[in-house]
């Protein structure tokens, strides 16, 4: 009989789609995907081959009670529940937690969800922090932080709504911007930390918590912070990972997979943020392929309750770049989708906007027109590649002309 995987998921991504769904299926598994947007999976499923659940089902995922009710409803007996969405962690967890199968703890990935939360607990830990306050709206308060600060939703993701503030007005204007579109969530307020940023990708079986690597990343110009490209292993991510590792294990974090991201100031690293589930935007697949294509499924084990395999290593160089659309307009160019090998190095490009389409500047990672991997298990250099690859895109927004 075959054991029963349950994935919850929110809308439809590449993760789940390309990445954890079929790999459990290659597994063996029995896969139930739970979601609130069921029609959109069903179409997906629908038409493409890969995305091949053997049920989907809907209810409120955010919601753990309805969650437990729903898998009670349909008679299931999983063997394990998992998700990969930044918001549905908490509910997965304690979902996990109730049918007693291989969960995370739902008090710290509610802590890392909460950026409010997550500076408090880094001060009661007494680990490296910023200066930090929250902001309601219609709240006066007086801040008594020094600027420049970063405004940033108090349970955002992606960049989205992140915005660096150099001085009071800079941030009265971000606020009024925000609240208008988001008129109930608090913003958190952060001292601006100088320095590069690097991510560290753990590993957790409840025992042991390993460092698989991490990257050192690519910024565009503030205000914003999209990242524009990233390298794996680089030589920051290399320097600070223990201690980087150190900090995370004194939060909490320990089960399953996790992506965090650092600031490499002068006193050493300080935590950004904790995003307790697969890194995404393409690195994913990036370092499935590195893995000879076992990171999914090294995850979705650990929910099964396997233990790490201490021989799963991600060896190899890699670099992805992400062509960031600079203005609103009109998609224009013919770049196309492909994946090319020569020798042991292997490009990929995803095109994520198609020509003719109407684009509007987020200053998020929303505003990729694409994104360039490329990787080689041999650690070759792929400096010539990355640069033959980057001139020869040809994608771009332009402005629309308005008589």
């Amino acid at each position: 009989m075959k054991s029963t995987m349950i994935i919850v998921s929110h809308v439809v991504n590449d993760a789940i789609i390309h990445g954890f769904v079929p790999v459990a299926k290659a597994m063996g598994l029995h896969v139930v995907l739970i979601t609130d947007h069921k029609l959109s999976h069903l179409k997906l499923a629908s038409e493409d081959n890969q995305f091949n659940p053997d049920t989907v089902l809907e209810c409120d995922v955010f919601n753990p009670l309805e969650l437990i009710e729903i898998i009670t409803e349909n008679g299931l007996k999983p063997d394990a529940i998992f998700s990969n969405s930044d918001y549905l962690q908490t509910s997965t967890a304690i979902c996990g937690q109730f049918f007693d199968v291989p969960a995370k703890d739902w008090t710290v990935t509610l802590k890392a969800k909460n950026k409010h939360l997550t500076r408090q607990v880094l001060s009661e830990k007494s680990l490296p922090n910023t200066q930090s306050a929250l902001l309601h709206r219609d709240t006066v308060l007086e801040l008594e932080l020094t600027f420049p600060v970063v405004a940033k939703p108090k349970e955002g993701v992606a960049s989205i709504d992140v915005q660096r503030c150099n001085n009071k007005a800079e941030l009265d204007n971000y606020c009024d911007a925000f609240w208008q579109k988001h008129s109930t969530t608090p913003i958190l307020i952060e001292e601006f930390l100088q320095g590069p940023l690097i991510t560290v990708e753990t590993l957790g079986d409840g025992e042991q918590l390993i460092a698989l690597g991490g990257f050192d990343v690519e910024l565009s110009a503030p205000p914003y912070f999209i990242e524009t490209a990233a390298s794996w292993n680089g030589p920051n991510s290399i320097q600070y990972r223990d201690e980087c590792v150190n900090q995370l294990q004194t939060f909490g974090v320990g089960f399953g997979i996790c992506h965090s991201e650092f600031i490499i100031t002068e006193l050493g690293p300080v935590l950004v943020e904790i995003n307790y589930r697969s890194i995404g935007d393409g690195r994913e697949f990036l370092l499935d392929n590195l893995s000879s294509g076992n990171w999914f499924s090294t995850i979705l084990n650990l929910h099964l309750g396997n233990k790490i395999d201490r021989a799963f290593h991600i060896n190899g160089s890699a670099h992805i770049h992400y062509v960031v659309a600079e203005q609103d307009g009109i998609i224009e160019g013919t770049s196309t989708s492909f994946t090319h090998q020569e020798g042991d190095i292997v490009t990929q490009q995803q095109v994520l906007k198609q020509a003719g389409d109407t684009f509007r500047q987020s200053f998020s990672n929303k505003d990729y027109l694409a994104r360039i991997s490329i990787v080689s298990p041999s650690e070759q250099s792929l400096e010539f590649t990355r640069q033959q690859a980057i001139s020869s895109f040809n994608l771009t927004s332009v402005s629309e002309v308005t008589a």
